[in-house]
């Protein structure tokens, strides 16, 4: 179980692919959040994903009330033997519970209510200091395997990734230009970049370094709103394909470039997950907990971003942040203003510097 955001539930898959190899060959059933099992169906290794019922528009609390009953019922009746809750709330405890599971794994904290102990058979305290989200996901599952070889995945058809091609050319792609697949917003503008420095940037992929430079946001007005402020002060004309593509199909769209330039978000992560190499920007946010996974990393007890910040690489994958006392500060901006300085004054020559070095390294 996992109730997060988009990212958040990607960076579970390597939890079914470690349990895929057991002898018993388990069935592995997802439960998340709406919205979001878009980062999980089409995993070889899972069974289903279940999406937790949501409250309707107009719905009384009574119907309401009576779909989650069913919901639950519908849980029970599948008879699981193992739940393990990766978050630390108190619905997923309750929910493992309720799913009659005989082994119910989920991280308690040292001082615990009396209440939520009884729901959770086999306890786990969260491990301290710097490692990866996915590290601590497997972290559950040590009991039951230890992995080796993390691979973080994302599916889609082939029927996605036609719909990008088709996209793409629409937009002006010529089908043989490399592409670069931007992805310049984040739903949390706290972690967002300048957008005239932006703006600079796509123009030197595509005048100095002759990428094709496509744009992406999701199907949001904000962020679209942003995007296209990026793209007024572009001298170049890169593709937009801002809130045109689904979950999917942005995906798809990763496969097809040779690189993602863009700020720690969930399409990052995607396009690690499809072994596209990444160049990412990041500021409140620790690296150490949500840099890129690099796939087939196997050390269970060592991180493959172990830097309080600074730039830094791991596989395929770079990272770029300020090294500052306050960096990174997990706050949503400087002083709860929703504005974060360490990005705001990240350089572009930084920046044209680590993409120089991609550029000589992989199209030379």
């Amino acid at each position: 179980m996992k109730f997060r955001n988009i990212g958040d539930v990607l960076l579970t898959s390597p939890m079914a692919s470690a349990l895929a190899t057991l002898s018993d060959k388990p069935e592995v059933t997802f439960l998340v959040k709406k919205g979001t099992e878009e980062m999980l169906t089409g995993h070889p290794d899972i069974h289903s994903v279940l999406t937790l019922p949501e409250k309707k528009n107009g719905e009384k609390k009574i119907a309401f009330l009576l779909r989650q009953l069913a919901f639950i019922k519908t849980i029970r009746s599948q008879h699981f033997d193992i739940s393990i809750n990766t978050t630390e709330g108190d619905r997923g405890l309750i929910l493992g519970w309720l799913s009659g599971a005989k082994r119910r794994i989920g991280y308690l904290k040292k001082q615990e209510k009396w209440w939520r102990k009884q729901l959770v058979t086999e306890p786990y305290t969260e491990r301290q200091g710097k490692f990866h989200t996915v590290l601590r996901n497997l972290d559950l599952i040590r009991s039951l395997i230890t992995p080796t070889d993390i691979q973080v995945s994302f599916h889609f058809t082939a029927q996605d990734k036609q719909a990008v091609i088709e996209k793409l050319k629409q937009a002006g792609w010529d089908g043989k230009q490399p592409l670069i697949h931007v992805h310049p917003v984040s739903r949390w503008f706290f972690k967002c970049w300048r957008d005239d420095y932006m703006a600079q940037t796509i123009d030197y992929l595509q005048n100095k370094l002759n990428y094709c430079v496509a744009l992406t946001c999701a199907p949001d007005t904000r962020e679209i709103t942003k995007l296209t402020n990026i793209i007024s002060q572009c001298q170049t004309s890169p593709l937009n394909l801002g809130g045109q593509l689904t979950l999917k199909q942005t995906g798809a769209l990763s496969t097809l470039a040779c690189c993602f330039f863009g700020v720690d978000s969930a399409p990052m992560h995607m396009a690690a997950a499809v072994n596209t190499p990444v160049i990412a920007l990041f500021g409140p946010s620790g690296v150490f907990d949500w840099g890129p996974w690099p796939n087939g990393w196997m050390q269970m007890d060592e991180n493959p971003y172990p830097a309080q910040n600074g730039i830094q690489q791991s596989g395929m994958h770079t990272t770029i942040q300020q090294i500052r006392e306050c960096t990174p500060c997990g706050k949503d901006g400087c002083q709860g203003s929703k504005r974060s300085d360490c990005l705001e004054t990240l350089s572009t020559e930084t920046i044209k510097q680590i993409l120089i070095k991609y550029h000589k390294t992989h199209r030379t």
